[in-house]
């Protein structure tokens, strides 16, 4: 028996260990990268749906702020064509008949707070790059405009005569 038998013998658990490592690592590398990849997609997803949830409060809130006026997406206030508070004829009797919301007060500390949360939350100077930087900003905006929600939530609550209790 030559010594190099016992050799290659021994040697063979390393290969083997070797082999599985580097299979296991490139592995892991792809699954590492697919769920980072689909974690991602979620977590922006569920960003921009409270970012558009946000913008769309925001929306409605400057219409009630300009009544008998109408807010455009862009901010910029257009006059409201009438609308008939009757049911037309030939509709159907079981549809509700459209409604508007209350007008809001005009406050110009409200105004300003909606005009914020209106820059902070359209979409259009929002920055759909993945770098660490526009994360950043872009989560940064997304908190400042729940905060602008929020103290808007409190004034508009506190106008209509709504108290929270504090628990």
């Amino acid at each position: 028996m030559s010594p190099n038998t016992f050799d290659e013998v021994l040697g063979l658990e390393e290969e083997f260990y070797d082999g599985g490592f580097q299979q296991g690592l490139s592995d892991g590398i792809k699954a590492g990268r697919i769920e980072g990849r689909t974690f991602g997609l979620e977590k922006g997803f569920e960003k921009y749906v409270e970012s558009g949830r946000m913008y769309g409060k925001v929306l409605v809130w400057a219409n009630q702020m300009h009544s008998g006026r109408k807010v455009s997406a862009q901010g910029a206030a257009v006059q409201e064509t009438s609308t008939p508070s009757t049911i037309p004829r030939g509709s159907d009797q079981n549809e509700p008949a459209p409604t508007s919301l209350p007008p809001l007060p005009n406050n110009q500390r409200l105004a300003k707070h909606i005009k914020v949360l209106h820059a902070l939350s359209e979409s259009e100077s929002l920055s759909t790059e993945n770098t660490e930087e526009a994360v950043t900003n872009f989560d940064d905006r997304l908190k400042r405009a729940q905060g602008k929600t929020k103290v808007i939530e409190r004034i508009v609550g506190d106008m209509k005569g709504e108290t929270e209790d504090i628990v």
